[in-house]
């Protein structure tokens, strides 16, 4: 058996108090950081998701022109798992709102939310002025139409027909991020150049 001397030095380490300290120290640290980050992330998907709409976008005038028809980008919020924001195309006389397996789409995984018009809700930004998008009358809420020579168009279910070029604006929601925040605008000139938004808690950037 191994005997130690009252006098001998004690070897260095750790007591169990000094060890569990520093464990519930990481713990509140890791807890209070933890939302900061998730937003962090969320914000990062919430881009991602911009940029896949705008690409989308994009394809759908370039298709409108090699096609030589009218087409437009729907989209589609699943409230129900998966929770998504599915984007596609179709040709403008359909007016489906269900994506079909032949449609070119694209979804982004997220509870993302697409307000009718302006933003709404707690913490809801104003909307982006029409000076910010370098337009003289406002833009369109309504679903963007590309015509045969790829300019955007507000397509008439009714009389099947497209009115004169517009501008058009989509707001959206990630309902992720709090704090008045997860908030994105995707535009689209009467010259079809598209554009992203975001929200940055005082103003809109690009």
């Amino acid at each position: 058996m191994e005997r130690y001397d009252a006098g001998a030095p004690r070897r260095a380490g750790f007591s169990l108090l000094e060890a569990m300290l520093v464990v519930a120290i990481g713990l509140i640290v890791t807890a209070a950081g933890l939302p900061r980050l998730n937003n962090v992330i969320a914000n990062m998907k919430l881009r991602s998701s911009m940029t896949t709409v705008s690409g989308l976008l994009q394809n759908c005038r370039m298709m409108a022109v090699q096609r030589n028809r009218t087409l437009t980008a729907r989209f589609k919020v699943r409230t129900s798992p998966p929770y998504s924001l599915t984007y596609f195309v179709k040709p403008a006389t359909d007016s489906s709102d269900t994506p079909a397996p032949t449609d070119i789409q694209v979804a982004m995984e997220a509870p993302i939310s697409v307000p009718d018009g302006a933003p709404t809700g707690p913490g809801a930004p104003p909307v982006i002025s029409n000076a910010a998008l370098g337009l003289t009358i406002s833009p369109l809420y309504t679903n963007a139409s590309f015509n045969s020579t790829g300019l955007p168009r507000a397509y008439d279910d009714v009389t099947n027909t497209c009115a004169a070029n517009n501008a058009f604006i989509k707001y959206f929601k990630d309902n992720r991020i709090g704090d008045g925040g997860g908030w994105s605008a995707i535009s689209i000139s009467p010259a079809g150049r598209i554009k992203r938004w975001f929200w940055n808690g005082s103003s809109w950037k690009d």
